[in-house]
């Protein structure tokens, strides 16, 4: 019994202990690791988003070209809106950084990051135009503080990878009427029972934000006045009446939905313990390379297509060593080594690969032809789409966009109800559990004093009924023996 005590008193304990952690730890993400110096490349990108052989690489091309050594010091975020925060604080010393293009819309208007020197990168031709054909049509005349001029995007960033936000599922539960469904399987809007709690959203305001406008022009629940709206002007469009309507059909969403992921959807996915996800391609990609029966789609309706390049932060220390890593991403060999490690898109382009020999023999040992590998539209859309638009930055109304996420995300009040009652059950389990076992302990005490002791008072006071008859009926044999 004392065991058992115990026991459930250690469980009640760690299953407190374990929500408390839980719910501590929750949202912590990786920071920039160190300043930089001399000697040091200081890059902060996303997460699993380059092939860590390549930073070891250029750590010995650089010594090779240049005569000196440099250590490359890598640090990852998880969003853009983080990042964005990093880089505003202006607390870290930072030489590369990979944002979107909507992420780098911003950081030209604070004067946060440099215009480029492109004459330092000789490798700059293998980058797909085309790239910065897209991008120079969406963001023109963008002011700069301190130029006295509007500046081009084109002229601050290069390329890395691309591709569109859409939706990966699992063949086997996903019906076709979820397919045609388009947006609207992420709110299981066809009643497929296998999918409910199978969901997963991205925990990115302003790509859920694609879904869930989109989604609104699929089913008819626009506001009014807003849905002759093209693909582009609606992911970007965020007043009032907007951000209300996107917050109740996020809000309806969340009894169908897993949870929200950033990098975790891509393991899920893999173990089946979700169905469907939106994703970014090359994410998508990825997963249906490791596992078969998985697939993705971009809904009819359109959706976003999205550019990730670098830049080089205002208060970059190694400016030199930033340009050369520039350059060296930029070599075909090093490029298609980096798409066939995370799966996305390379902005070089596929004639520059296809030029190259040491990135043919790569995709060749990746058991890839360059048929199927250049010619899949899920890796190469159709940049000129006008159904796939691109994101823009918010703006002023970003804070306005990032506290309705975060209303959206919280518990509401039937949540609140439900955490409130596990708490209290959880503290009331601990009161018995504790209370149980201090019970235990001091019948386990009292037997010890009785047997340890019986004849001292102490002993007398708290025998048990059993000890004091046993003791009176060995005094009545004492008496008979004196009476003999």
């Amino acid at each position: 019994m004392k065991r058992t005590g115990k026991l459930l008193l250690s469980l009640v304990l760690v299953a407190a202990f374990a929500i408390a952690s839980g719910i501590g730890f929750v949202g912590m993400g990786d920071t920039v690791k160190a300043e930089a110096a001399d000697n040091t490349l200081v890059i902060y990108n996303w997460g699993d988003y380059i092939d860590e052989s390549v930073t070891d690489d250029f750590e010995v091309y650089y010594l090779e070209t240049t005569g000196h050594s440099v250590e490359v010091v890598y640090s990852t975020f998880d969003t853009n809106e983080d990042m964005l925060t990093t880089l505003e604080q202006g607390k870290e010393s930072i030489d590369l950084v990979c944002p979107s293009e909507y992420a780098i819309q911003r950081l030209m208007q604070r004067g946060l990051i440099q215009k480029l020197d492109k004459s330092k990168l000789t490798n700059l031709a293998n980058v797909d135009a085309r790239i910065y054909d897209k991008v120079n049509s969406v963001f023109t005349n963008i002011s700069v503080p301190g130029t006295g001029e509007s500046e081009s995007m084109s002229d601050y960033f290069i390329p890395y990878m691309w591709g569109t936000l859409g939706i990966l599922y699992n063949t086997a539960y996903v019906t076709e009427a979820d397919i045609e469904a388009g947006y609207g399987i992420l709110w299981n809007a066809a009643g497929n029972s296998s999918l409910k709690g199978k969901i997963l959203m991205k925990d990115s305001i302003r790509d859920a934000y694609v879904a869930a406008v989109l989604y609104m022009k699929e089913t008819g629940k626009l506001p009014s006045g807003y849905e002759n709206l093209s693909v582009e002007a609606l992911i970007n469009t965020l007043d009032d009446t907007m951000l209300e309507a996107a917050e109740k059909v996020f809000k309806d969403q969340k009894d169908v939905l897993a949870g929200y992921e950033v990098d975790d959807g891509k393991t899920a996915m893999q173990q089946g313990t979700a169905y469907v996800d939106l994703a970014w391609s090359g994410d998508a990609l990825y997963v249906m390379d490791e596992v078969e029966g998985l697939d993705y789609y971009v809904p009819k309706i359109g959706g976003n297509i999205w550019f990730d390049g670098w830049v080089i932060p205002k208060n970059a220390q190694n400016v030199e060593a930033a340009y050369m890593f520039l350059d060296y991403l930029c070599r075909p060999d090093v490029a298609m080594k980096n798409t066939m490690y995370i799966g996305y898109t390379s902005a070089v382009s596929p004639e520059a690969f296809q030029a190259d020999s040491t990135a043919m023999a790569i995709l060749a040992d990746n058991e890839y032809t360059a048929e199927e590998f250049f010619g899949d539209t899920i890796r190469y859309p159709d940049m000129s789409d006008a159904d796939l638009g691109v994101m823009k930055d918010f703006g002023d109304r970003n804070a306005d966009a990032i506290a309705m996420w975060e209303r959206v995300k919280s518990p509401d009040d039937a949540d609140l109800m439900w955490i409130l009652w596990l708490v209290l059950g959880i503290l009331g389990a601990a009161a018995i559990g504790v209370a149980v076992y201090f019970i235990l302990r001091k019948k386990g005490s009292v037997r010890r004093v009785t047997k340890a002791a019986p004849s001292s008072s102490s002993a007398t006071l708290f025998a048990s009924k059993d000890d004091s008859s046993e003791e009176e009926e060995s005094e009545d044999d004492d008496s008979d023996d004196e009476k003999q």
